[in-house]
């Protein structure tokens, strides 16, 4: 009977399927986490909108589970599903321009690689509020909220969001945006920005405003301390980003790099990474202090932001490694002593040489939205703490004392930072009461959109809006022993 379905779907299709056993099947299948290894009945590449509209018919009328794949980035594997469909937008890759109103429309296959080069080719300046890893898709990113180097300037992505077209679970294909009206229109694209992907429709198309930089070229680099100096490092910085304007953004890196000497040894640093939207001898001016306090090495570049977020984005990308991520909220001061300590004991017993963990450095402009103006809560935060555990393919025996220390790493610095939530964007399956610390007061609102939108609960996954799913009581093939089982 599936099998006649299916055969109905391809001739409907303009586009095309994969099934197991199919040339391209085992590549698409691939994230960047090699840890997922799911494995989907039927995935689907949309060549039109009509498409999507067709494969989310023929995943609800089968009752067959169905996940939406853009870049590939959800480190929980949200994005595939084992034996259902999966509509794999890739090829949606339309973008448009217009330079009056100054947007950028892309349709929801393109990466934030595809929309740089892009702008970049109309040779107006303009840059988009994007991701700093060129590899994620623009829509789970901007459901999400979306943090950008110059978030600080700008705000975030969503602040910067036009409208949205999306197919809805009755199959409707919605155009809603600030220029809606009716309050069912509103109320979705609240829930769109900043209720994280795949819980109220499948979002084919995006229009965002595009900005122009104070200077064409950014300061960009790093600055490297020697980890064991975190506590002296942080306790300048703690205080030292509350004064820097609006234009800064100093990004943060604990982890191993290469010895500037040698080139093979791993040395593990504390790293700063300044992104000044503005000229390069003002922004040098605003580091001297960090300058001072004596660092391994300074590098600092003037380059465009699409340069650098190219060179800068691939660093952190899993790449077929396996992985858990974790993150975490910092308000104004997280970055104390106690949590320096924290950095270096966890730091130093990391059990693989490959793990890292970064932060973003919000405030400015994402300060000026309220908390309930979108979906996204944490506009107050100053920090957001990310972990990235990383360990061989090919050992998966090693996935317990990975989990194990990312996870009590962020316990800690959490406590240490008093924490006032989590990032849904670094979506964790282990996140003990998730939904407050994703949502937080927003949660209530989200929750009854999710039931007038799509009262039957077609669209849900482990983490969905609405779902009950308690990682303290259920099991997770990465559960830590001490709290579930494996």
């Amino acid at each position: 009977m599936i099998e006649t379905a299916i055969q109905e779907l391809v001739r409907e299709l303009s586009g095309y399927v994969l099934q197991p056993g199919d040339s391209e099947y085992e590549d698409v299948i691939k994230i960047d986490n090699g840890r997922i290894q799911f494995r989907p009945r039927l995935i689907i590449f949309p060549a039109v909108v009509e498409d999507v509209r067709l494969g989310l018919k023929f995943a609800i009328t089968n009752d067959l589970p169905f996940s939406i794949k853009g870049g590939g980035h959800s480190a929980a594997g949200y994005c595939l599903n084992e034996g259902g469909v999966v509509i794999a937008m890739k090829n949606l890759n339309r973008i448009t321009f217009d330079p009056k109103k100054e947007t950028v429309t892309a349709e929801m296959g393109v990466i934030w690689y595809d929309v740089y080069k892009f702008m970049q080719l109309t040779n107006t300046g303009l840059i988009p509020v994007g991701g700093g890893c060129p590899t994620v898709a623009p829509p789970g990113f901007m459901l999400g909220g979306g943090y950008s180097f110059v978030s600080r300037s700008y705000g975030m992505s969503i602040d910067n969001l036009e409208s949205l077209k999306i197919v809805t679970p009755d199959g409707e294909l919605r155009h809603i945006g600030l220029h809606s009206t009716s309050a069912e229109d509103i109320d979705l694209f609240w829930a769109c920005s900043g209720g994280g992907g795949g819980n109220f429709g499948i979002v084919v198309e995006m229009e965002m405003r595009v900005r122009k930089p104070l200077s064409k070229k950014m300061l960009v680099g790093q600055i490297r301390y020697p980890l064991e100096m975190a506590e002296d490092v942080l306790g300048y910085y703690n205080e030292w980003v509350e004064d820097v304007p609006d234009a800064m953004a100093v990004y943060g890196f604990m982890g191993n790099q290469k010895d500037l000497i040698d080139k093979v040894t791993n040395v593990k640093v504390l790293g700063l990474t300044p992104v000044f939207n503005g000229d390069g001898a003002e922004g040098i001016e605003h580091l001297q202090g960090l300058l001072k306090l004596k660092p391994i090495n300074a590098d600092l570049f003037n380059m465009t932001l699409p340069a650098w977020e190219f060179y800068n984005g691939y660093t952190t990308r899993v790449a077929g490694r396996s992985s858990y991520i974790r993150s975490t909220v910092l308000p104004e001061g997280g970055m104390n002593n106690k949590v320096a300590k924290v950095i270096i004991e966890s730091m130093s017993k990391a059990p693989s040489a490959e793990s890292f963990a970064v932060w973003t450095h919000a405030g400015g402009a994402i300060e000026n939205v309220a908390s309930d103006a979108t979906a996204y809560v944490h506009r107050n935060s100053r920090f957001i703490p990310e972990v990235k555990a990383i360990w061989d393919l090919d050992k998966p025996g090693d996935t317990l004392k990975n989990v194990e220390w990312a996870y009590e790493f962020f316990e800690r610095l959490s406590d240490a930072g008093n924490a006032t939530g989590a990032y849904v964007n670094y979506i964790d399956p282990l996140q003990h009461n998730w939904t407050e610390q994703y949502y937080g007061s927003n949660y209530k609102r989200l929750l009854e959109i999710k039931k007038k939108v799509d009262p039957n609960n077609y669209f849900n996954f482990q983490q969905s809006v609405g779902s009950p799913f308690n990682p303290t009581k259920e099991l997770t093939d990465i559960s830590p022993i001490n709290r579930t089982r494996v």
